[in-house]
Protein backbone atom coordinates (compact mmCIF):
# COMPACT_ATOMS: atom_id res chain seq x y z
CA UNK A 1 0.00 0.00 0.00
CA UNK A 2 2.46 2.20 0.79
CA UNK A 3 4.79 1.57 -2.14
CA UNK A 4 1.71 2.75 -4.35
CA UNK A 5 1.10 5.86 -2.72
CA UNK A 6 4.39 6.69 -2.93
CA UNK A 7 4.41 5.56 -7.16
CA UNK A 8 1.58 7.70 -7.24
CA UNK A 9 2.93 10.92 -5.32
CA UNK A 10 6.10 10.48 -7.89
CA UNK A 11 4.50 10.54 -10.50
CA UNK A 12 2.14 13.76 -9.42
CA UNK A 13 5.21 15.22 -8.64
CA UNK A 14 6.95 14.46 -12.10
CA UNK A 15 3.99 15.88 -14.10
CA UNK A 16 4.09 18.98 -12.50
CA UNK A 17 7.75 19.54 -12.96
CA UNK A 18 6.53 18.80 -16.60
CA UNK A 19 3.61 21.54 -16.45
CA UNK A 20 5.89 23.99 -14.99
CA UNK A 21 8.66 23.77 -17.87
CA UNK A 22 6.10 23.72 -20.45
CA UNK A 23 5.05 27.13 -18.84
CA UNK A 24 8.35 28.46 -18.80
CA UNK A 25 9.21 27.14 -22.30
CA UNK A 26 6.37 29.58 -23.65
CA UNK A 27 6.69 32.40 -21.75
CA UNK A 28 10.51 32.60 -22.57
CA UNK A 29 11.18 34.69 -25.65
CA UNK A 30 12.62 33.55 -28.81
CA UNK A 31 16.49 34.40 -29.68
CA UNK A 32 15.40 36.40 -32.65
CA UNK A 33 12.72 38.15 -30.67
CA UNK A 34 15.07 38.80 -28.10
CA UNK A 35 18.04 40.37 -30.90
CA UNK A 36 15.58 42.24 -32.56
CA UNK A 37 14.09 43.69 -29.30
CA UNK A 38 17.59 45.06 -27.93
CA UNK A 39 18.60 46.15 -31.26
CA UNK A 40 15.17 48.18 -31.16
CA UNK A 41 16.39 49.41 -28.27
CA UNK A 42 19.58 50.68 -29.17
CA UNK A 43 17.94 52.40 -32.31
CA UNK A 44 15.72 54.32 -30.00
CA UNK A 45 18.34 55.63 -27.97
CA UNK A 46 19.24 59.34 -28.48
CA UNK A 47 22.57 60.63 -30.16
CA UNK A 48 24.90 62.34 -28.14
CA UNK A 49 25.00 65.85 -28.82
CA UNK A 50 27.42 67.47 -31.41
CA UNK A 51 30.32 69.31 -29.87
CA UNK A 52 30.12 72.95 -29.41
CA UNK A 53 32.23 75.57 -30.70
CA UNK A 54 36.18 75.54 -29.36
CA UNK A 55 36.38 78.86 -28.03
CA UNK A 56 40.01 78.46 -27.03
CA UNK A 57 40.96 78.69 -30.49
CA UNK A 58 39.00 82.52 -30.43
CA UNK A 59 41.66 85.18 -30.16
CA UNK A 60 41.29 87.43 -27.49
CA UNK A 61 39.37 90.22 -27.20
CA UNK A 62 40.90 94.00 -27.89
CA UNK A 63 41.48 95.60 -24.12
CA UNK A 64 40.94 98.98 -26.26
CA UNK A 65 38.91 101.45 -24.92
CA UNK A 66 35.74 103.32 -26.21
CA UNK A 67 35.07 101.04 -29.31
CA UNK A 68 32.57 101.85 -30.92
CA UNK A 69 30.53 100.58 -34.37
CA UNK A 70 31.28 103.47 -36.51
CA UNK A 71 34.55 103.99 -36.42
CA UNK A 72 36.63 101.02 -35.34
CA UNK A 73 33.94 97.87 -36.74
CA UNK A 74 32.86 99.53 -39.74
CA UNK A 75 35.51 99.73 -41.51
CA UNK A 76 36.70 96.28 -41.16
CA UNK A 77 33.26 94.86 -42.38
CA UNK A 78 33.13 96.81 -45.10
CA UNK A 79 36.81 94.80 -46.33
CA UNK A 80 35.32 91.50 -45.39
CA UNK A 81 31.87 91.12 -45.89
CA UNK A 82 30.74 93.64 -48.59
CA UNK A 83 29.88 90.99 -50.79
CA UNK A 84 27.21 89.27 -48.84
CA UNK A 85 26.12 91.50 -45.98
CA UNK A 86 27.37 95.34 -46.96
CA UNK A 87 25.85 95.40 -50.40
CA UNK A 88 23.18 97.87 -51.69
CA UNK A 89 22.34 96.29 -54.74
CA UNK A 90 21.10 92.99 -53.35
CA UNK A 91 19.60 91.20 -50.59
CA UNK A 92 21.80 90.16 -47.54
CA UNK A 93 22.80 87.16 -46.80
CA UNK A 94 21.00 85.27 -44.18
CA UNK A 95 19.01 88.62 -43.51
CA UNK A 96 21.97 89.84 -42.05
CA UNK A 97 22.64 93.40 -42.69
CA UNK A 98 25.89 95.34 -41.29
CA UNK A 99 25.76 98.33 -43.47
CA UNK A 100 24.93 99.66 -39.85
CA UNK A 101 24.53 99.50 -36.48
CA UNK A 102 20.65 100.06 -36.55
CA UNK A 103 20.21 97.53 -39.52
CA UNK A 104 22.59 94.76 -37.54
CA UNK A 105 20.15 95.04 -34.80
CA UNK A 106 17.00 95.16 -36.98
CA UNK A 107 18.09 91.72 -38.07
CA UNK A 108 15.87 88.88 -37.59
CA UNK A 109 18.66 86.85 -35.84
CA UNK A 110 20.11 89.93 -33.88
CA UNK A 111 19.61 88.83 -30.40
CA UNK A 112 22.04 85.70 -31.77
CA UNK A 113 24.13 87.21 -34.31
CA UNK A 114 25.58 89.98 -31.68
CA UNK A 115 25.19 89.49 -27.85
CA UNK A 116 26.51 92.65 -25.93
CA UNK A 117 28.54 91.91 -23.71
CA UNK A 118 29.61 88.36 -25.12
CA UNK A 119 31.52 87.92 -27.81
CA UNK A 120 31.98 84.26 -27.13
CA UNK A 121 28.66 83.37 -27.78
CA UNK A 122 27.98 86.19 -30.97
CA UNK A 123 27.39 84.15 -34.43
CA UNK A 124 29.30 87.30 -36.12
CA UNK A 125 32.35 86.12 -33.77
CA UNK A 126 31.66 82.31 -33.86
CA UNK A 127 31.15 81.95 -37.56
CA UNK A 128 33.81 84.35 -38.77
CA UNK A 129 36.41 82.69 -36.18
CA UNK A 130 35.80 79.70 -38.70
CA UNK A 131 34.67 77.79 -35.53
CA UNK A 132 31.05 76.38 -36.89
CA UNK A 133 32.05 73.92 -39.61
CA UNK A 134 29.72 74.50 -42.79
CA UNK A 135 29.08 78.18 -41.77
CA UNK A 136 33.00 79.80 -42.18
CA UNK A 137 32.53 83.84 -43.17
CA UNK A 138 33.01 84.83 -45.14
CA UNK A 139 32.74 81.42 -47.32
CA UNK A 140 35.84 79.45 -47.66
CA UNK A 141 35.49 79.07 -51.43
CA UNK A 142 35.29 83.24 -52.10
CA UNK A 143 37.94 84.54 -49.74
CA UNK A 144 39.57 85.32 -52.77
CA UNK A 145 37.72 88.32 -53.28
CA UNK A 146 36.55 89.02 -49.27
CA UNK A 147 39.72 87.65 -47.40
CA UNK A 148 38.93 86.61 -43.90
CA UNK A 149 38.90 88.87 -41.20
CA UNK A 150 42.72 89.34 -39.41
CA UNK A 151 43.47 88.48 -35.79
CA UNK A 152 44.04 91.40 -34.75
CA UNK A 153 40.68 92.71 -36.55
CA UNK A 154 38.51 90.18 -35.00
CA UNK A 155 40.23 91.22 -31.30
CA UNK A 156 38.66 94.47 -32.13
CA UNK A 157 35.02 93.06 -33.16
CA UNK A 158 35.25 91.02 -29.77
CA UNK A 159 36.12 94.17 -27.80
CA UNK A 160 33.81 96.08 -29.13
CA UNK A 161 30.94 93.59 -28.50
CA UNK A 162 32.33 92.93 -24.67
CA UNK A 163 32.29 96.71 -24.36
CA UNK A 164 28.38 96.31 -25.31
CA UNK A 165 27.82 96.70 -28.94
CA UNK A 166 27.80 100.61 -28.66
CA UNK A 167 27.66 103.08 -31.98
CA UNK A 168 28.44 106.14 -31.96
CA UNK A 169 25.60 109.04 -31.14
CA UNK A 170 26.58 111.52 -33.41
CA UNK A 171 26.81 108.90 -36.28
CA UNK A 172 23.87 107.36 -35.56
CA UNK A 173 22.08 111.00 -35.71
CA UNK A 174 23.29 112.12 -38.59
CA UNK A 175 22.76 108.42 -40.33
CA UNK A 176 19.17 108.93 -39.36
CA UNK A 177 18.56 112.20 -40.33
CA UNK A 178 20.42 111.41 -43.83
CA UNK A 179 17.46 108.70 -44.12
CA UNK A 180 14.65 110.88 -43.66
CA UNK A 181 15.96 113.75 -45.51
CA UNK A 182 16.35 111.00 -48.45
CA UNK A 183 12.99 109.89 -47.46
CA UNK A 184 11.37 112.87 -47.76
CA UNK A 185 13.15 113.79 -50.80
CA UNK A 186 11.73 111.02 -52.84
CA UNK A 187 8.26 112.08 -51.32
CA UNK A 188 8.63 115.55 -52.70
CA UNK A 189 9.46 114.44 -56.13
CA UNK A 190 6.19 112.93 -56.94
CA UNK A 191 4.49 115.24 -55.14
CA UNK A 192 5.81 118.33 -57.01
CA UNK A 193 5.65 116.00 -60.68
CA UNK A 194 1.88 115.50 -59.96
CA UNK A 195 1.21 119.22 -59.37
CA UNK A 196 3.36 119.97 -62.66
CA UNK A 197 1.03 117.47 -64.68
CA UNK A 198 -1.78 119.40 -63.48
CA UNK A 199 -0.38 122.61 -64.56
CA UNK A 200 0.09 121.27 -67.80
CA UNK A 201 -3.33 119.74 -68.12
CA UNK A 202 -4.59 123.28 -67.34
Amino acid sequence: MHKKLSLIAASSLAGLALVVSSLNAADAPAPAAAAASASGSAAAAPKPAAPGPDLSKLVAASDKKGLLFEKDVQPILKASCSGCHVNPTRAPSGGLNLTSLDLILKSKNAAKDIVAGHSDQSLVVLYASDLVKGKEMPPMGGRTAHPAIKAEDMAIIRGWIDQGAKGDPAAAAAAAAASASASGSGAAKPAAASASASGSAK
